[in-house]
């Protein structure tokens, strides 16, 4: 299929937090884009409420809609991930029904914000990541996002879905280093990714003319070559990081 049209109108879930906002902001040089997500934080005047739980929510969310970014995530509060039933019901659940929905509105253009956490077994036993590792999660908040991947190959066999499964590690800002939770590390290793660099990936997947339903890691500190194959990520997608962490200390 020919890449999505410029100033396509794009569903972004989880699109008022700190990954969605900057999701958002970076596709908007290119396209019309609707935040979907159960409170408007970011104050955004495109917003569109609602849950990726609720199927008629999500229904009417995508009339009209070119191309979906599924962006949420369960919370990462204390005790969400202890137990599967929240982290299942929004991460794997909600992404089942987001993909349902795409065929359904005839969407056939898709990015999944997926998470290294897919592969963790590999990440901490040292083992260089390519996107034909089996999947090795090794925490619920893991084994979800490996299930969202599972779902998104099914619905890609299935329907002909193009998905681009985008793998990033630790989401911190390259100019100062800070995280979702505002906390700022005093040093970097090779898993730092900066969102506005994932924006980036994510526009360039929209671009693509022959995605087909691929996994691509997303990390860019020092060292980032050597652990992961981050190659073929810059090659396939047409994409380089613009922050690479250079300036900052090493772990």
């Amino acid at each position: 299929m020919p890449p999505l049209a410029s100033r396509s109108r794009l569903l972004v879930t989880g699109g008022c937090g700190f990954l969605g906002r900057h999701l958002v902001e970076v596709l908007r040089t290119r396209f019309e884009v609707i935040p979907f997500d159960v409170q408007n934080a970011s104050g955004d005047p495109a917003f569109h409420e609602g849950s990726v739980t609720d199927a008629a929510q999500i229904d009417a969310a995508l009339e009209g809609v070119q191309g979906l970014v599924i962006g949420h995530i369960a919370p990462r509060r204390p005790g969400v991930y202890d137990r599967p039933e929240l982290p299942f019901a929004i991460n794997v659940d909600g992404t089942a029904l987001l993909l349902d929905a795409a065929v359904r509105r005839g969407i056939r253009r898709v990015v999944l914000i997926s998470s290294t956490a897919v592969v963790q077994r590999a990440v901490v036993a040292g083992t260089f990541l390519t996107a034909e590792l089996p999947a090795s999660p090794d925490s619920i908040y893991g084994l979800t996002k490996a299930l969202q991947e599972e779902t998104a190959r099914f619905y890609h066999t299935a329907h002909g879905l193009e998905i681009a499964m985008l793998r990033p590690a630790y989401i911190s800002l390259g100019d100062t280093l800070e995280d979702k939770y505002g906390v700022r590390r005093p040093s970097v290793n090779w898993q730092f990714i900066d969102p506005r660099d994932i924006g980036g990936a994510a526009l360039a997947a929209f671009a693509m003319d022959d995605l087909g339903g691929e996994a691509f890691h997303l990390v860019a500190g020092p060292g980032a070559e050597n652990r992961a194959d981050l190659a073929r990520t810059i090659t396939r997608l047409g994409w380089t990081p613009k922050y690479r962490f250079s300036e900052f200390p090493a772990d």
